[in-house]
């Protein structure tokens, strides 16, 4: 990161990747997350109860990529994924994170319906309550477009073999892009499968208009016009990260959206 003096930068899905630590230091403080190093010279936590393994890696201080899988038993072949590029803000990875970590304490129930975390509606109708407008994507898929067009959530119509889709064979169910959609500045793609608490969490941060800290050479040169920033006049506090929940069943699988309207289930 850069030694620039801080800003507060929005919006968030612009403000440029920040520090990786926010999930890291999540999971490494987790009670009962293993860690471990990954093939690729990363490192890779696993929930206690073995049914979520979580994969980072990139250079040391700068932008790191993300992969979460989930597990429907330990040992098992994984049952959805979820993958922040290079460039994603660790605010919207750590959302998601955070989150799902929460989760397991309950086998999932607190963010499900009737759970004192549950959260109401999808992703595709948070974004459309925020502004988001509905626009035609790639053959196969629908897109919602945020206010000042700078990025868009996409929407795989019709169905794949989930198997293929996990494995990346197939595209995505939903996508989060930034910047050009056709050269987006980053992207994270989440399978069919995914839990939709921790996808919900995650969609609040990339269409928050929040502000968030940055120094400024860490605002990506391309999204300078697109960005309002001002000095930030206090240090902001650090976020409190999520305990580790004891080992608990696996969370139930997404429903695919029906095609058709951006409030669609």
């Amino acid at each position: 990161m850069s030694s620039a003096a801080p800003l507060l930068v929005r919006p968030l899905r612009l403000a440029g990747p920040g520090d990786h630590r926010l999930v890291s230091g999540l999971l490494g403080s987790a009670p009962g997350w293993s860690r471990a190093r990954a093939p690729d010279g990363g490192i890779s936590f696993t929930s206690p109860c073995r049914t979520a393994a979580i994969t980072g890696s990139g250079p040391p201080d700068h932008s790191w990529a993300w992969t979460v899988h989930g597990y429907p038993a330990p040992g098992s072949r994984p049952l959805w994924r979820a993958a922040f590029g290079p460039g994603t803000p660790a605010e919207i990875t750590a959302a998601f994170t955070a989150v799902l970590v929460d989760g397991l304490r309950s086998g999932h129930r607190d963010y499900l319906r009737g759970g004192p975390h549950h959260l109401p509606g999808t992703p595709a109708s948070v974004l459309a309550d925020r502004g988001w407008q509905p626009a035609p994507g790639p053959k196969g898929f629908h897109d919602q477009v945020a206010p000042d067009a700078t990025a868009r959530y996409r929407h795989r119509v019709g169905h794949q073999p989930t198997d293929a889709e996990v494995a990346g064979l197939a595209p995505p169910s939903w996508t989060m892009l930034a910047g050009d959609p056709k050269h987006p500045s980053w992207r994270a793609d989440f399978t069919i499968g995914v839990p939709f608490y921790p996808l919900l969490r995650a969609t609040l941060a990339f269409s928050s208009v929040e502000p968030v800290e940055r120094p400024l050479g860490a605002i990506p040169a391309r999204h300078l016009p697109h960005v309002t920033a001002r000095r930030a006049p206090t240090a902001q506090p650090a976020r409190r990260p999520y305990a580790c929940p004891p080992p608990g069943p696996a969370a139930p699988a997404a429903a695919v959206p029906a095609p058709g309207g951006a409030r669609r289930r």
